[in-house]
């Protein structure tokens, strides 16, 4: 999970602005795993806790894994303001998970991770999750809807074309994907020793604000502020008048996917 300096730069709009998952994937997982208050749950790559923290209310404990301490600042405010006190926040990537640490803190009852799973070395990473899985128990990679570049609304069109008109190296708006990387998770799940592999899929629809919609954008590595330069202010400026011509609302189709395996009892 490489950090890099355009990507340090949306941190704060990162931990304000990206979406959560909502509660249906993570109850899904509660249903599928038969957690409860006595179950111990581990995010990797937590991010600023968009899983960590409401996953907190339903099992008795969850250890949330960043290698990004800014991102961890961020995690610990999100749990502040929820009331949640049974995480605890440890600087590490999956590297550091497939060394000591990974001895120190398993075993586990699930495993969730979210859109930092791409940046991780993923083979030896799901192998190492497996050893520090219960029986019975399982991991889970949840994934989204990345607008700027897969969504299909005009609005999002108006978005990106004007990221565009700044950015040389934006990567290509191609719509809606089916599956958000090259590999597909659920054959990488079961390559590496996961069993009753599915995915589940929660359609909902959002609502964004403008401010909601510029806070998003900067939190992506690719159009961090960083990334803007000396343009950031034009940009953001030019941008806000956009949308406000746009009027709104601006609503996205969102689609949560969660792809989950099971370790085999023994």
């Amino acid at each position: 999970m490489p950090s890099d300096d355009p990507f340090r730069s949306a941190e704060s709009y990162y931990a304000e602005y990206r979406p959560r998952y909502g509660d249906r994937p993570l109850d899904h997982l509660v249903d599928r795993f038969a957690l409860d208050e006595s179950s111990r749950a581990l995010d990797l790559g937590c991010g600023a806790g968009q899983i960590a923290v409401p996953l907190a209310d339903r099992v008795g404990r969850v250890v949330g894994v960043d290698p990004n301490e800014a991102m961890l600042d961020g995690a610990r405010e999100q749990a502040r303001r929820a009331g949640v006190e049974n995480v605890e926040w440890i600087r590490g990537s999956d590297a550091d998970l497939r060394g000591s640490l990974g001895d120190d803190l398993g075993p586990f009852d699930v495993t969730t991770m979210g859109r930092a799973f791409h940046w991780m070395d993923r083979a030896p990473t799901l192998d190492r999750i497996r050893e520090l899985t219960r029986p019975g128990g399982g991991v889970a990679v949840f994934g989204d809807t990345e607008w700027l570049t897969s969504g299909e609304r005009a609005w999002q069109d108006e978005v990106y074309d004007l990221a565009a008109e700044y950015l040389d190296d934006l990567p290509e708006r191609t719509g809606p994907r089916t599956e958000p990387y090259e590999n597909p998770y659920d054959e990488m799940l079961a390559d590496h020793g996961f069993a009753a592999v599915e995915t589940a899929t929660f359609e909902r629809t959002r609502e964004w604000t403008a401010d909601e919609v510029v806070g998003y954008v900067f939190s992506l590595s690719f159009c961090s502020p960083a990334t803007f330069g000396g343009e950031k202010g034009d940009f953001e400026s030019e941008l806000r008048e956009r949308l406000d011509d746009l009027g709104g609302p601006f609503e996205q189709t969102d689609e949560v996917r969660v792809v989950s395996g099971r370790k085999p009892a023994d």
